[in-house]
């Protein structure tokens, strides 16, 4: 079976978490039940930790059983990915500036330089492999997602809504590349033929860009973090949190999906 239809059975498996967070979003007598925004931090990630399980293994399924190929096609929407989570930054902070609280400004500015040496080291990769990222057109699923955090932010042009929905669609999805990338670093190794022969190297650059990623991605969800406990302190904050979240969530682990199932050139329904 592909790694692509193993992780379909896998998502279909944990449907069901996403209908119930999308029902909490509606419970404001449980989301009233936290004592802070941290405590509500740290049930968000404890209660999706299933997802963030089958995000680790999209990398790390994936990676075990990939040839120079799917290396290729990955990191060509991996690149793509950084470009477009540039392009979202820098519109939060110029058009919606207004929206966005003051002291997130330099940590979203940090994260746009990040998100700048990603592009880069995915082009130098791609290098590597003889390749480029000329006539690449993105996977659709993932033009959907990187559109996806401002359009629900802008529901609520207030503040501090617009920054606490903003981060809790945009910086869920690096919480999943996070553990994503772990996947990767922790599993290369298995995949013997990736390294051998003259591609060899390109297999170790993957591998070291991915343990340095892994590491500016947990960075970029500490933002979402800091945001929800200052200001998630009340269930109406809380439930426009999940709004955004939990789609934001879903659609990310789907469209890393599509993205294995098209390195490995097959379709699946999801």
């Amino acid at each position: 079976m592909s790694v692509a239809k193993l992780l379909v059975e896998e998502l279909q498996e944990v449907r069901p978490l996403f209908d119930r967070l999308r029902s909490l979003a509606d419970d404001r007598t449980f989301l009233g039940k936290f004592r802070d925004g941290l405590e509500f931090v740290e049930w968000f990630k404890s209660f999706i930790s299933p997802v963030l399980r089958i995000n680790y293994n999209t990398g790390a399924y994936w990676i075990r059983s990939t040839d120079i190929r799917g290396v290729v096609l990955w990191t060509k929407q991996g690149a793509w990915n950084e470009w477009a989570a540039n392009s979202v930054l820098a519109k939060a902070v110029t058009d919606y500036r207004d929206y966005v609280e003051p002291e997130f400004i330099p940590l979203l500015s940090h994260q746009m330089a990040d998100e700048a040496r990603h592009f880069y080291l995915r082009t130098k990769i791609l290098a590597l492999a003889g390749e480029s990222l000329a006539g690449f057109k993105p996977i659709e699923k993932w033009v959907q997602l990187f559109e996806f955090p401002l359009r629900c932010a802008a529901e609520r042009l207030e503040r501090p809504y617009f920054q606490a929905k903003f981060s809790g669609a945009f910086q869920t999805v690096e919480l999943t590349a996070t553990v994503q990338h772990r996947g990767v670093v922790e599993n290369a190794h298995l995949n013997k033929a990736l390294w051998q022969g003259p591609h060899a190297k390109v297999a170790e650059a993957l591998v070291n860009f991915s343990r340095e990623i892994e590491d500016d991605e947990a960075f970029h969800w500490s933002i979402a973090e800091r945001a929800w406990a200052k200001y998630a302190d009340t269930p109406e904050i809380r439930s426009e949190v999940l709004r955004c979240a939990v789609p934001a969530l879903e659609l990310s682990t789907v469209a890393k999906i599509a993205r294995i199932a098209a390195a490995e050139g097959v379709h699946v329904e999801i």
